[in-house]
Formats: structure tokens, sequence, C-alpha cells
């Protein structure tokens, strides 16, 4: 093969890399899909962050068992709850461990919130990790 041939190769597998980076990739999925779900900020997940400075933004989660986990250090108390936007799935936990972290089980996919109720707690991160199908 000639050093042309092979930077002609090159040159065209860069633009396609490229491309498809530019067009946001080929998971296939976005909002003009059809789908039934509300479209999310964040795509479904088997692990996320969040911070209380980002908690109202939806997020998905696949189906499966989570481990919830929380670090409340400067709270009394905290009052989570994780609610599905269409499957109906609520998950409440309401605890004076300032970081500790439960295990969430049969949580089907669906695009959720995350609130903290307690007025008092204003600072907290929970971290979702799912552990199971």
């Amino acid at each position: 093969m000639s050093t042309s041939t092979r930077l002609s190769g090159l040159v065209g597998l860069t633009a396609s890399v490229m491309l498809l980076a530019a067009c946001g990739g080929g998971d296939g999925g976005g909002a003009g899909d059809g789908g039934g779900a509300p479209v999310s900020a964040r795509p479904a997940q088997e692990a996320i962050a969040i911070t209380s400075a980002d908690a109202a933004v939806p997020f998905q989660l696949q189906p499966g068992r989570y481990k919830f986990g929380w670090d409340a250090s400067e709270c009394a108390g905290v009052t989570f709850q994780m609610v599905g936007q269409t499957q109906g799935f609520t998950y409440d936990k309401k605890t004076l461990q300032k970081k500790f972290s439960a295990i969430i089980s049969d949580v089907p996919e669906d695009t959720y919130t995350l609130t903290q109720s307690d007025p008092a707690c204003t600072t907290w991160t929970v971290q979702i990790d799912r552990v199971g199908s």
C-alpha cells in the first residue's frame, strides 16, 4: 500500500470519527425517537451522583437493584424521596444517619426525581449505584 493511499485512508477515518463525535455519537436514542418517556438531561444510568445543587434535574435509571448512599454530614437528619415519573415507583428514606447507604430492590426503568425535604438540610450528596438486576 502506498503512502498516499494510507494517508487518504487515515484522513477519511479521521473525518468519519469527527463527524460521528459532532453528531453526538451513535446510540440511537434521542428526543425525536418517539419514545413515551420524558426526555432527561441525563442518559439512562447504572450509577449517578446527585448533589443538593442539581437535585432538580431528572435522571433515568435502568431496571434493577441499587445502593442508595448519602452524605449529609452538615445535617441533623434527612428525608429523601425518589419518585418515578411513569411507573409510579417511590422510595422514601427518612433518617438521622448523616452518612450511610441502603439497598433499593426492584427499581423499574424510568425517569426519576429526587427531593430532600428537611428544610434544615441544604447541602447533601446522593450516590445511586446499580448492584444487581
